[in-house]
């Protein structure tokens, strides 16, 4: 118990000491990401998005941009940005003002990535009802193994979760579970219910109900990879 204490608070030291740095401060022909301030626990692991940001630029040579834009959904500042990534552990409720502006960023061809950060059931239950009232009517459905997501620039077949979701589950290895809401042949929501974050910071935790790390860093490659296609 020690020794794997240990192993991840080295891990999660070891990605905060991670250096990201824009050599310029322009946004334009980089991926970058705006993440959603929320009346709740909105950020939750603050290094994941960015190990996340500089495996992918490794993996294709994409320019990203690693200063990340934090925003209310009120704002009408996310209107400039294409991709939104809200996560969280516990339940959480939007204000009409933020269901009404994310309705119409989605409805103007915007991407809103949702991460129920170590699988928690809480933010899992509460954004499944917030994006109803976002998008009602439609619901989020099972993205399909033989979705283009699950094919660049990673071919994800399988991946191996956590202890604790392994266990709750009666196996070690998974198909991913990514839900989503498409309008036109275009995905305005893509969203996983079991954690990603702790993975992209390479210390997910075992008690979480998540992907295993390097499975979580590939699936977060292919989502950000499907957003500069989106």
């Amino acid at each position: 118990l020690a020794y794997a204490t240990a192993q991840r608070a080295w891990a999660k030291n070891a990605a905060k000491a991670m250096q990201f740095i824009d050599e310029s401060p322009v946004s334009a022909g980089k991926m970058a990401i705006a993440q959603v301030i929320y009346d709740g626990e909105w950020k939750t692991r603050h290094a994941a998005l960015s190990v996340l940001l500089k495996e992918f630029n490794q993996k294709t040579e994409v320019p990203v941009k690693f200063e990340r834009t934090e925003l209310k959904l009120s704002d009408e500042r996310i209107f400039d940005s294409p991709l939104l990534y809200i996560t969280g552990h516990e339940d959480f409720r939007l204000q009409p003002a933020e269901v009404n502006n994310l309705r119409e960023y989605l409805n103007r061809g915007g991407l809103l990535f949702a991460e129920a950060c170590c699988g928690r059931s809480a933010f899992d239950r509460a954004f499944r009802t917030e994006i109803n009232k976002v998008l009602p009517g439609q619901g989020m459905k099972p993205i399909p193994a033989g979705s283009f997501l699950f094919s660049q620039p990673n071919k994800i077949a399988k991946l191996g979760v956590t202890p604790a979701l392994g266990q709750h589950l009666g196996r070690s290895a998974i198909e991913p579970n990514l839900l989503g809401i498409e309008k036109d042949g275009v995905m305005q929501v893509i969203y996983s219910p079991y954690g990603l974050a702790g993975g992209w910071e390479l210390s997910q935790n075992p008690y979480a109900h998540g992907y295993e790390d390097s499975g979580a860093i590939a699936l977060g490659e292919n989502i950000l990879y499907s957003a500069i296609l989106h």
